[in-house]
């Protein structure tokens, strides 16, 4: 539960930061709302692709892709912790 809560944190941190991020950088309004949008919702994709892109934001990249590990990691264990509690 706590690898999952962690991951969950750190990805969100990372999601907020990357969103941040694609608002300073963008150069019309229009830009700057999809990235922003990309960003938000399309985690660790839309990071990954907009690191490519842009070349900016590693760093909130690195955090929404050890989150994201963590928030699996975490989720992975807790169902197995679930399925060997339950009855045979």
């Amino acid at each position: 539960m706590l690898f999952a809560s962690l991951g969950g944190l750190l990805t969100l941190v990372g999601a907020v930061w990357l969103v941040v991020i694609a608002i300073q950088t963008g150069q019309t309004n229009g830009e700057k709302v999809i990235w922003a949008l990309v960003n938000f919702l399309c985690q660790p994709l839309g990071g990954i692709v907009f690191y490519i892109v842009k070349r900016e934001g590693l760093i909130p990249l690195i955090f929404v892709l050890i989150g994201s590990l963590l928030l699996g990691f975490g989720n992975y264990s807790f169902m197995m912790d679930m399925m060997n509690q339950m009855p045979r």
